[in-house]
């Protein structure tokens, strides 16, 4: 399974999961880099062993976030070309679902709270074959111009095929 072109298909977006998605991790990951970095100008502890496994700890729990939210994001990524959009899941293992442009009857657009405000949202594409969303770009960047974007590709086929 893999979500790269064929032929004639050209990719028009490509994308992952946004950052907003980990603000949490992120915010934590600061925190525990900023405490690391205090370690270094504030006295906490007379004990050259634990200010040193402390050190150690804060720079672990940052590096391990870091890592975490590269990996989370390499893993899954969305694609839109001129005659599919599609989501690919995975590193070693890979899953993919797409859907073609022609069979796309609905785009559902959500946005919520100050991600949204950002443009971040997740956007469904459902065929009439089922009730429930056929691919979905979850904590996308820009999700109303993605919206816009198959609307668009979906306009400019119907006018070629008529």
């Amino acid at each position: 399974m893999n979500a790269t072109p064929i032929d004639h298909e050209e990719v028009l977006w490509s994308g992952t999961v946004s950052h907003w998605h980990y603000a949490g991790k992120w915010l934590l990951a600061v925190i525990s880099l900023a405490a690391l970095l205090a370690t270094f100008f504030v006295h906490v502890v007379d004990d050259v062993t634990v200010l040193s496994v402390l050190r150690g700890v804060l720079a672990v729990i940052a590096l391990s976030l870091i890592v975490w939210i590269s990996v989370d994001r390499s893993r899954r990524k969305y694609i839109v070309t001129n005659q599919r959009v599609s989501v690919e899941f995975g590193i070693v293992s890979k899953q993919s679902t797409e859907l073609r442009i022609q069979d796309i009857r609905s785009i559902n657009l959500t946005t919520t709270g100050l991600s949204g405000l950002a443009g971040i949202g997740r956007v469904e594409f459902s065929s009439a074959a089922s009730d429930d969303a056929d691919v979905i770009f979850w904590n996308t960047p820009n999700a109303e111009k993605i919206r816009d974007l198959v609307r668009s590709v979906q306009s400019s086929a119907g006018a070629t095929a008529s």
